[in-house]
């Protein structure tokens, strides 16, 4: 007897890191698309050396603007369960601040000791859980810095620079507007934007159009706070529906993979669940799989904010695991499968330390294995659902509305797998999360049944054994090993004082510099690619700084090494900056290099006009060739 699913829940500076758990490959007579592949996880280890804590940053601006939203009204604009997505949050427009002309009445700009300038607003809606602010850039320089605060008094909850939104955020194919959704920092955010000097005002134009307004608690423990505060403390879920993750042992290691996960679409505010997943080369890269009908574009991606060991103290506990974290830098979209229903993004942030890299299964289940699942339903914390895999199925999933369709088939090749529940089950919420078999995952929630309790409820799951065959191999395929990702972008700026050049490969050191010495270093983009570990037919560049010229120097030769140390102490070695190729070819082109006497700085260039141009310039001693670099990625 078949049977046909048709409610849809669920759907509801870079460090050089050694390889420390193998891959194991399972060759398949037919090739890689049946072809197996057996992944361990690994654990994000804790920062190296001695790494201070940021200083708590407080607001610079003197005078806040506020922008006050009136009650929302708009119950209908609610639809919490459309297609099993859980949305907590409501699109508002905002007419106040719809054009950029709007905006700069507004900004009340005025300038710091340091020469920056400085204007702050700051948006109230008494109603609200939380605001997530849609900034639309029509001009966005890279060298502004944004910063966001819970309220006036609260020290910053994040920072982020110009140059990080345009490398991050898609441009809209029509206008070319870029627009950045805000992490939600609580109902009261302040925005605090800073320019340098050297910058016009007017070289930042912004509107914003719309807002998306928290209007149910992003977790079901905050509505019940809220709505039944006499409640004994032990019910802490509404229903016996889920299982504590921590009321069981055997995925203990597996709870800190799994992450919740909010995202902006349409100015709606949505919650899956995701899982940080290993990959191949086991270096730690910061793969999240979900599903695609949460995430499924660079639009999305961008908007990502994530809940980490978002899961009780003990089993059954009243108290959130005092470890928990929040991280707000949205991710790249990397691939969908929606014949699988299934996202793999990037993130654009390094996980917190403890973090679990899943392990993981692309070989075919068999039938009858015991499965689990690891869920943030409801928003609550981490549940776990337990069950068997019944069968293959093939299922659709409806483009408006999320509906799920499926017929199961019982023939290996279908794209899903059919999961019967024996313990717990899905919510709102839950979709993304993944399907573990012998703590490994093999596959992400699309929907199903969530009658609760959900026992005898059936679900279905995308094979990621399928999507990585069809979508995801350039990822997490065997070749993946072969082909490291090696192309990352070194950023350049040109320092005022010494007229010398500065490169990084770390994007904190990018965004560091930008926000502490805006009117000191102009920031110059992308300079050129390289890799930013140790690999074969790849040497070393390092880096150099004197701070009496104020100046950097990078050089790959030992010689040239021992030289500097032993007769000029002056520069002061600062470590590998990145790794570059050894020799030309497939994209890789040159670097020179040439010294200017006074005031005693080095400059690079690819291009040979300014290499022969520096040749006859009696100010400076051309190097001849510095390394090579990859031109584009």
């Amino acid at each position: 007897m078949s049977c046909r699913i048709v409610s849809c829940f669920g759907l509801a500076g870079s460090g050089h890191w050694r390889r420390l758990v193998s891959a194991l490959l399972v060759a398949g007579s037919c090739g890689w698309a049946h072809a197996g592949l057996q992944l361990d996880a690994r654990r994000m280890p804790p920062a190296s050396g001695a790494v201070l804590a940021k200083d708590a940053v407080l607001l610079s601006a003197a005078a806040v603007v506020p922008v006050v939203l009136p009650p929302w009204q708009g119950l209908k604009d609610l639809a919490p369960d459309e297609g099993g997505v859980r949305q907590i949050g409501v699109a508002r427009t905002l007419e106040t601040m719809d054009t950029a002309a709007k905006v700069g009445r507004l900004l009340q700009w005025r300038s710091l000791a340091s020469g920056q300038q400085v204007a702050a607003l700051q948006w109230v809606a008494a109603d609200a859980h939380g605001l997530r602010l849609g900034l639309e850039f029509a001009a966005l320089p890279a060298m502004a810095v944004f910063r966001l605060y819970a309220s006036p008094g609260s020290p910053a909850s994040y920072e982020v620079t110009g140059a990080a939104l345009l490398e991050r955020l898609a441009a809209d194919a029509q206008t070319g507007a870029r627009t950045w959704w805000t992490p939600d920092v609580g109902p009261t955010p302040v925005l605090e934007i800073l320019l340098p000097a050297a910058l016009p005002s007017s070289s930042l134009q912004w509107a914003m159009p719309q807002v998306s307004q928290i209007v149910v608690p992003p977790s079901l423990v905050e509505v019940l706070s809220i709505v039944d505060a006499a409640a004994p403390r032990e019910k802490r879920r509404y229903n016996a529906c889920q299982l504590d993750v921590n009321c069981q042992e055997t995925l203990l290691d597996q709870r800190d993979a799994v992450i919740r996960i909010f995202y902006v679409s349409q100015a709606r505010t949505f919650q899956c669940t995701g899982t940080l997943l290993n990959n191949p080369r086991q270096d730690l890269t910061p793969y999240v799989l979900t599903a695609a009908h949460c995430v499924k574009d660079q639009t999305t991606a961008s908007t990502l904010q994530t809940s980490w060991f978002y899961y009780s103290q003990s089993c059954n506990s009243t108290q959130l695991f005092a470890g928990h974290a929040e991280q707000y830098s949205g991710a790249r979209w990397l691939a969908s499968s929606i014949s699988h229903d299934m996202t793999l993004l990037q993130l654009d942030e390094v996980p917190p330390a403890g973090a679990l890299f899943a392990g993981w299964d692309a070989t075919t289940l068999p039938l009858g294995a015991e499965v689990a699942s690891l869920h943030h339903p409801h928003g609550d914390w981490m549940m776990m659902a337990s069950g068997i895999f019944e069968d293959y199925v093939a299922c659709t999933v409806a483009a408006v509305g999320r509906g799920l369709d499926c017929m199961p088939q019982s023939q290996p090749d279908r794209g899903f797998y059919r999961v019967l529940w024996s313990q717990g089950g899905i919510e709102a919420g839950s979709s993304g999360s993944a399907l573990f078999v012998n703590g490994r995952v093999t596959g992400t929630l699309t929907g199903g049944d969530n009658w609760c309790a959900a026992k005898d409820g059936r679900v279905v799951y995308g094979r990621l054994d399928q999507a990585i065959a069809t979508s995801f191999s350039a990822w997490l395929g065997a070749y993946a090993v072969l082909n490291s990702d090696t192309h990352w972008p070194v950023y350049r700026f040109q320092v005022r004082q010494s007229g010398g050049e500065f490169y990084t490969l770390s994007v904190a050191e990018r965004d560091q510099v930008i926000a502490v010495f805006p009117n000191d270093l102009v920031f110059d983009g992308i300079a050129f690619y390289a890799a930013a570990g140790e690999h074969p037919r790849m040497v070393p560049v390092h880096r150099y700084f004197n701070p009496e010229v104020v100046a950097h120097f990078y050089t790959t030769s030992e010689a040239e090494q021992q030289f500097v140390q032993t007769y000029h102490p002056s520069w002061r070695y600062e470590g590998i900056a990145w790794w570059s190729p050894t020799q030309p070819g497939d994209g890789v082109e040159p670097i020179y290099r040439a010294y200017q006497y006074v005031p005693g700085v080095h400059h690079y260039t690819s291009q040979t006009q300014a290499r022969d141009a520096w040749r006859s310039d009696a100010a400076l001693l051309y190097d001849g060739l510095a390394y090579y670099v990859w031109a584009a990625p």
